[in-house]
């Protein structure tokens, strides 16, 4: 019988990565640190991040060659395929703009954010006496130009009326006003704070320091308002929250209608224990509708009982027997033996 070395190397490779994750688990990290491995763990993590990509990606190309070429050879039922890349393709850039959209509104804001950690780190290092650093007058002075120069920006901004992308729609017109008001205030005050702010006086640069966050903050919150109201959002809720989250919930709904109906048809009532599981579903949905109140008054108390007690053990025994069937499915893959793969039959 010929042997097999790529099966072999898979074989090792996922064990030693069942070890790894193993031990890690349950060893002190004191123990992990003194070998040495606790230093490797957040590289061993990137490179599955890295393969899960992967996996994905090649999942992804999958996907369009096998629909791909059902559409352009109109094979049977081409047209749910049309369907399916159309709407991946969709929702696809539709994420990707609403991702790069959320990383507008942090990049907008960033410059006084900057703003604010330099004047953080000044203190600092003038704190610790570091002598490889610019001296503390001249990296005040940059620290007061750079904050004039990016107040002077963002005021030619709200001249121009630029700030605001969705003062246009009348029904919002008097919040963007509310917002450029607020802001022209809190600008000033920085910029007092920024001519108060003396050399070797960390209470004075702590105060500019509280200021630059405001403005930041401020900024970040007109810039979420004007993606919220852009059509980058718009197309993205009208693809997810109209389409995606709507169809889940209808797919669902008669998921739960044809198992219901199965159930129905299926059910019989021929042992002890059937009639027992009739009587307490029965008593299930009486004590749920609010037609319970021309029954009797004690059946959502009866319901409550029989959902925290017996339907609760029962639903625990279920846990714990699929908490087991996990450990030896995790078992079988740590071993490579789930698959017929790497069975002696498929390397023979």
């Amino acid at each position: 019988m010929e042997r097999s070395f790529r099966s072999d190397l898979i074989r090792l490779v996922t064990f030693l990565g069942g070890v790894y994750f193993f031990l890690e688990f349950i060893l002190p990290v004191s123990v992990l640190e003194s070998v040495g491995v606790e230093a490797l763990h957040e590289d061993i993590s990137y490179g599955f991040i890295v393969f899960s990509s992967m996996a994905m990606g090649l999942g992804l190309i999958n996907l369009f060659l096998v629909h791909g070429s059902r559409i352009i050879f109109q094979r049977k039922d081409w047209m749910y395929s049309f369907v399916l890349l159309i709407g991946l393709v969709c929702m696809m850039s539709s994420t990707v703009m609403d991702w790069r959209g959320g990383q507008g509104v942090a990049d907008k804001a960033r410059p006084f954010e900057i703003l604010r950690e330099f004047s953080d780190v000044i203190e600092r290092d003038s704190t610790a006496s570091r002598e490889d650093v610019p001296p503390l007058e001249i990296r005040t002075e940059a620290l007061r130009d750079a904050t004039f120069a990016r107040i002077a920006e963002l005021r030619a901004n709200i001249d121009q009326k630029t700030l605001l992308t969705f003062s246009d729609q009348e029904e919002l017109y008097p919040l963007g006003e509310t917002y450029i008001e607020n802001l022209r205030e809190i600008l000033s005050g920085t910029e007092q704070a920024a001519r108060d702010v003396k050399v070797g006086d960390f209470s004075s640069s702590q105060a500019l320091a509280a200021s630059l966050a405001q403005v930041s903050g401020f900024i970040r919150r007109i810039e979420q308002l004007n993606y919220d109201h852009s059509l980058t959002k718009k197309t993205y809720d009208f693809l997810y929250q109209g389409l995606f989250v709507s169809l889940g919930s209808a797919m669902f709904s008669l998921l739960g209608v044809y198992i219901a109906a199965a159930a129905y048809r299926a059910f019989r009532i021929r042992s002890f224990e059937s009639s027992l599981m009739m009587v307490a579903a029965v008593l299930v949905m009486l004590g749920q509708i609010p037609f319970y109140v021309y029954i009797s008054e004690d059946l959502p108390a009866v319901r409550q009982w029989l959902m925290e007690v017996p339907n609760s053990a029962a639903f625990r025994a279920i846990r714990i027997g699929a908490a087991i069937a996990g450990l030896v499915m995790a078992f079988r893959m740590w071993l490579s033996i789930e698959s017929d793969s790497f069975s002696k039959e498929r390397r023979g």
